[in-house]
């Protein structure tokens, strides 16, 4: 018994003996450290990844394999001997020879091959600023796109554009994908409150890479929806052998980036009189008053209204996988406080992601995220009770924190105040929005016959959101005092599925050959019933059951939509380094007339590989790509507009009959849009892959627009029409120029990236007589302006209140000495920059790492609204020069020389200064530092002790400064944010939020 002990006994310890702990570090050739690196025993599903700094650890057996992988390297192949080190350099795959990214329907491509303009964004490059909006992680870092916020408000949306726009009164934003399957983005108005755009339900901790797809060549399978591009999502999932926990969170601290500054000379009051019986009446919102005598206490309402913000964010997930299946679950959790008073920003989101092998050839892929939003916003721009608009309204001698009368009630500050307090506003007119999100992909894919794949994607995306607005009880807005109820609730359900069957051979040695043909069906169902109703019952409680009937107004809106495509790609290669790519796809659209809803569009594209096709690479250039597309695509008519819709109750009087009111005018003849592009570029790599540029130069034309609701002349029986007509063109260059100036791990790394881009969008030609095309939604304050597209000017350019001028160009002065004001349209502005840059530089010694992005924008024109209503109230610094004579230069009627003072009195600055569109337009360019983010990764030693694979700590700082000669506070500025289409209100500063500037410690961890 004891010889058969001691024998169980010899064999167990041999064989534990045999097993050893395996570590080392993986490097590439310039031996920087290479995180993420794969590493798998060969025959088994163990394994493992290395962290920060290029190092593993693995238990194996003498004897085995150990495989390390990693994207766009070579595989690497090691065998476990007596040596428990083992350091291993990856080399660059001559083939691939550069990254392989998600383009189109979700199909992975080496980056070689394409013939258009693709710019891939990893996780780690998203998350570096630490933005709650997914979309602001790409500012300044894709060429060729522009990307402004709508303010610092919590939840606000940020508009996209890429390259451009292609449609004058239609939707410039470009298509997003996640996983394949398209999702809404969608924003609603943010005339009155803040709004956030549902791309940013997207929890940036979820994804793994962004392609942004930039023109209609590289967008063109996707058809319709993609005309303006695409921004493609690929979400996180497990790897083969390796299980693991992360957690990453952050505490934030927000101040506003800063207020208008206003004078503190004047008091409250408005002139009466003029000359030596002028005389100033205190009872007035305006600060037009006596001079504040010294002594007298002063309140800066603005400055002091806004507080500091607070906001944190945990993300939780687990992943683990073999050789057969995979699982990637997340849980999301932020709370964001606003920087003004009672708003905030709260999103959870759970996410899952679980891909299974059935069989040598069958996969089974099923990817779920639900999110759940909810939004507390005040009220903005031109709305009453608005943050800056009533608070500007309160002269610097007034404390706008004094407005409630004993018994609770509002205190007016003077007679017949007709707006709301900010601060009343905040506790009695709240405004909340709430969204639940469902976004699901099944995906079933099959190998069979050796060369082809069969794939079906099915993916919805629904959800369900609940908006209100509140004016409470109380309220001194004209015949609102008893309260105000508007609310919806909308439906939103967007089924999409796709087949397609893929087809890849080596014809010959050199021939290689890749075709796909698919089917596609999207349907669009959104229903929305919108309730308003006047005045509570019971004052304080908000909600409409608390309206008698007869003060509600319900009504209900379906908008439905099918579009159903075939589609089909074809790429031809020899010697992996000459690339012919054609496209074609053939829409049929449920918005378009049933003559006129199929239609065609192709694309074609060529690469060629200059180093691999002649031989001639070299330390000095080691690839040399040129590239050239053309593609055509379409776009189809809005939800609802090939008919005319009739009104009720056109006035008192009338029946209850329905008949044509002149507005919701369709067009039953519409017929599709189409743009025309080409793009030629070049792609190159120096210093033995250390330096690489990309350069693209692109144009393209959007013809036979789809316009909607174009005002015409009243003779035309109606006030607005639908048609087709004008031509949009865009042209630009893109550079993006990345380089690894130091790559000695022991000392200093330095890495840096530069984002260039230039867009010129000019409109060609409008239909009929017209010379402009504005949306009335970007009037500014008083009306003095509004974003238009100009003919044969910008399609983000200007129209707004100006001088009357003769045939000369000279102002036309009248008697009393000012000119008449008209509604003009501005040929030389354009609000979108002339270039833009974004510099991002990443230096790392030893475990410590220091990034940061420079955005620069350039040569944007800004129209500066805020002060136009500062001027107003008299609040704003140049209306100190107050009582002063002035002369204007013009002519008189008869066109001699403007001879007639003027004074300028509160009359002058009201009624003509602050109309006078000419005087807020300003030069917006601005350089700002958008983040810097300074890292400390522990080392494998402390690691070790906290059995912890990974750990980093680190601190950034977000907007710390900006370079500027724009007057306002914030020049990067789109106060009515994403919901408002076609030329937009980029660039429009109108009494909104403006961003803040904050502070940011997180910590992420791996076990």
């Amino acid at each position: 018994m004891k010889k058969l002990l001691l024998a169980m006994l010899l064999l167990l310890t041999c064989s534990f003996s045999f097993s050893q702990s395996i570590q080392g570090t993986v490097t590439d050739e310039q031996k920087t450290p290479l995180p993420g690196v794969s590493i798998v025993i060969d025959g088994t599903q163990s394994g493992t990844t290395t962290d920060f700094d290029g190092k593993y650890s693995i238990i194996a057996d003498p004897g085995s394999v150990l495989i390390f992988t990693y994207l766009g390297m070579k595989p690497q192949r090691k065998t476990v001997g007596s040596n428990r080190v083992i350091n291993v350099t990856m080399t660059q795959d001559a083939e691939s020879l550069d990254e392989v990214i998600v383009t189109a329907l979700g199909v992975e491509s080496k980056k070689v091959s394409l013939a258009n303009s693709i710019q891939n964004i990893k996780a780690e490059e998203l998350i570096e600023g630490n933005q709650t909006n997914m979309v602001n992680g790409l500012q300044g870092k894709v060429s060729g796109v522009n990307i402004v916020s709508s303010g610092g408000a919590p939840g606000t949306s940020s508009i996209i554009l890429i390259r451009g726009g292609s449609s004058i009164t239609g939707n410039n934003q470009p298509l997003f994908v996640v996983d394949g399957i398209p999702i809404d983005n969608s924003t609603n108005s943010s005339l009155d409150v803040a709004s956030t755009n549902r791309a940013s339900d997207i929890n940036p901790n979820d994804i793994a890479s962004i392609s942004v797809l930039k023109g209609p060549a590289a967008a063109a399978l996707y058809g319709i929806q993609a005309a303006s591009g695409a921004v493609i999502i690929t979400t996180k999932k497990g790897q083969a052998g390796v299980s693991q926990v992360s957690y990453s969170g952050s505490l934030s601290v927000d101040k506003i980036l800063g207020t208008p500054d206003v004078q503190s000379q004047y008091g409250q009051g408005m002139q009466v009189g003029s000359g030596a019986d002028m005389e100033y009446d205190p009872e007035s919102s305006f600060s037009w008053g006596a001079p504040i005598s010294a002594g007298t206490p002063l309140y800066f309402n603005m400055e002091e209204f806004y507080k500091t913000a607070i906001t944190q964010n945990h993300n939780v997930s687990y992943s683990s996988g073999n050789e057969k299946s995979n699982i990637y679950f997340s849980i999301g959790d932020l709370s964001q406080d606003g920087i003004v008073p009672s708003t905030s920003y709260d999103k959870t989101s759970f996410k899952i992601n679980a891909n299974s092998k059935l069989g040598n050839n069958f996969t089974v892929g099923i990817s779920g995220n639900y999110i759940n939003t909810k939004t507390s916003s005040t009220r903005q721009g031109n709305s009453s009770g608005g943050s800056l608009n009533s608070l500007l309204a309160y002269p610097v001698n007034v404390n706008a924190r004094d407005y409630l009368n004993d018994d609770g009630s509002q205190k007016p500050f003077f007679l017949d105040q007709q707006f709301d307090n900010a601060y009343w506003s905040i506790d009695n007119s709240p405004n909340t929005d709430d969204v639940k999100r469902l976004i699901g992909v099944l995906t079933l894919n099959y190998n069979f016959l050796n060369d082809f794949n069969l794939t079906y994607k099915v993916g919805t995306d629904d959800y369900h959101e609940f908006n209100k607005r509140i004016i409470g009880t109380g309220s001194l807005i004209e015949n609102r005092e008893d309260g105000y109820i508007s609310q919806f609730e909308k439906d939103h359900s967007r089924l999409t599925s796709n087949l397609f069957l893929r087809y890849n051979k080596t014809i010959a040695e050199d021939f290689t050959l890749d075709a796909m043909i698919g089917h596609s069906v999207e349907e669009l169902d959104v229903r929305t019933t919108y309730t308003t109703g006047d005045g509570f019952q019971a004052p304080g409680i908000y909600s409409i059951s608390n309206v008698s009937i007869e003060n509600q107004q319900i009504t209900e809106v379906i908008n439905r939509k099918r579009i159903v495509g075939v589609f089909g790609d074809l790429k031809l290669g020899w010697k992996n380094a000459l690339f012919l790519t054609a496209t074609g796809r053939n829409d049929w659209s449920s918005t378009l007339p049933a003559d006129k809803r199929s239609f065609f569009y192709p694309s074609v594209g060529m690469s060629a590989v200059l180093t691999d096709l002649f031989d001639f690479s070299s330390d000095e250039l080691n690839f040399l790509k040129l590239r050239a597309t053309w593609a055509r695509v379409g776009k189809d008519a809005p939800i609802g507009w090939l008919e005319s819709s009739l009104g009720k109750n056109l006035n008192g009087a009338a029946s209850s009959g329905y008949a044509w009111n002149g507005v919701n005018v369709g067009n039953p003849n519409l017929e599709p849009e189409f743009t025309n592009s080409y793009e030629f570029g070049a792609d190159m790599r120096f210093l033995k892959n250390r330096i690489a540029l990309e350069l693209t130069y692109y144009n393209s034309k959007s013809d036979n627009q789809i316009l909607t609701e174009i005002r015409v002349p009243p003779t035309t029986g109606t006030f607005y029409a639908t048609l087709n007509g004008g031509s949009i063109e865009n042209s630009g260059v893109e550079a993006l120029l990345s380089a690894r100036i130091l790559t000695n791990p022991d000392r200093f790394t330095w890495e840096t990236v530069f984002n260039f881009g230039t867009n010129q969008s000019e409109v060609v030609a409008l239909p009929g007589f017209l010379s402009e095309v504005y949306l009335s939604d970007s009037w500014t304050f008083r009306n003095s302006a509004a974003g238009a597209a100009i003919l044969n000017g910008s399609l983000f350019g200007l129209r707004g209140k100006r001088p009357e001028k003769n045939e000369n160009g000279q102002v036309i002065v009248q008697s009393n000495g000012l000119p008449n004001l008209e509604d003009a349209t501005y040929h030389n502005i354009n609000r979108l920059p002339d270039w833009s840059l974004g510099i991002t530089n990443t230096f790392g010694y030893k475990n410590l790492s220091l990034s940061f992005l420079f955005d620069i924008a350039q040569g944007q024109d800004i129209y500066n609204a805020t002060e136009s209503a500062l001027v107003y109230y008299g609040q704003s610094q140049n209306t100190l020069d107050r009582g002063q004579t002035i002369v204007i230069e013009g002519v008189d009627t008869n066109g001699n020389p403007n001879q007639t003072p003027v004074i300028m009195n509160q009359a002058y600055y009201q009624n003509y200064y602050a109309l006078n569109s000419e005087n807020f337009v300003e030069d917006g360019s601005f350089a700002r530092l958008r983040y810097v983010t300074l890292s400390y990764k522990l080392p494998t030693t402390i690691l070790d002790k906290l059995s912890l694979s990974a750990m980093e700590i680190y601190a950034t700082g977000r907007n710390l400064f900006t370079i500027s000669d724009y007057s306002g506070v914030d020049p990067d500025v789109n106060t009515f944010g994403a919901g408002i289409s076609g030329a937009g209100s980029m660039y429009i500063d109108n009494l909104g939020t403006a961003n803040t500037k904050g502070f940011d410690l997180g910590l992420r961890f791996t076990f």
